[in-house]
């Protein structure tokens, strides 16, 4: 989470959204400084903000989870910067990779899994992610496939004149652009009954081919399901560990101690 008294903003970094690139350039260009971990939500921000920082200007980026499915996979696969094998950053050791995350790691590695295996093992029930519990608390929410000229509007409306375009961070090796590629025909069925709901909420299309039919059943799971999981993502208790040195958020953390 970055904040700007400057310019009066708040920024809530989601996974997988571009919070490493918009969190150094808030910090970089516009008065920005880090608060609480990358990936704070706003019902936190708010149990320590003043009364006048939660008039602030809250904007967030919203993702298509399918890509965020892929990301996850071919990060987990590369396992660039070794941050599912480094007890360091494991959750029961103050870190953020939980146990469930490098199950997920195990698999893609001793089956040598494609995304297609890893996708029908993990992905069972209807999609659900921190949105839940942010986008009702932001001024403005960027699409991550319009962020090129959404996150300059942001940056606008909190009072920044002429801002310049997003530097990319972070990005992840091997990926490829065609999301077809990764969704194949075997698992269609099963991508729009996790998907779906999700979809139907957050306003995105599955691609023209697909059978584009959401089910009721899985609407219905993927409600009941946001209560519980609201309840979770609110109450559960988070490392309050600064990010690892060498992290963009970690080193930014360390900056502004000194």
């Amino acid at each position: 989470m970055i904040i700007s008294h400057k310019y009066k903003f708040v920024f809530i970094g989601l996974p997988f959204s571009a919070s490493s690139a918009i969190t150094k350039e808030l910090c970089e260009k516009y008065h920005g400084k880090p608060l609480l971990r990358k990936h704070s939500l706003y019902h936190e921000f708010e149990n320590i903000a003043t009364k006048d920082e939660k008039k602030y200007f809250v904007f967030a980026v919203l993702r298509n989870p399918m890509e965020i499915a892929i990301t996850t996979y071919e990060k987990m696969k590369a396992n660039e910067k070794g941050n599912f094998t480094n007890p360091k950053l494991f959750t029961e050791n103050g870190g953020h990779i939980n146990k469930k995350q490098r199950n997920k790691y195990k698999f893609i590695v001793e089956k040598n899994a494609t995304f297609q295996e890893f996708f029908l093992k993990f992905y069972k029930l209807p999609y659900d992610n921190f949105a839940s519990l942010t986008f009702q608390n932001c001024n403005y929410i960027i699409r991550y496939e319009n962020i090129e000229k959404e996150y300059k509007k942001a940056l606008e409306m909190a009072g920044i004149k002429n801002p310049r375009s997003l530097p990319v961070e972070n990005k992840t090796s091997n990926k490829k652009s065609n999301t077809n590629l990764y969704y194949k025909k075997e698992i269609h069925k099963r991508a729009i009954f996790v998907f779906g709901p999700f979809f139907k909420e957050y306003g995105f299309q599955f691609p023209s081919k697909w059978s584009n039919n959401t089910y009721i059943f899985s609407y219905f799971i993927y409600m009941i399901l946001k209560i519980f999981r609201k309840w979770r993502w609110r109450y559960k208790k988070y490392s309050t560990r600064k990010s690892i040195k060498g992290s963009i958020y970690g080193d930014i953390q360390r900056k502004f101690e000194n």
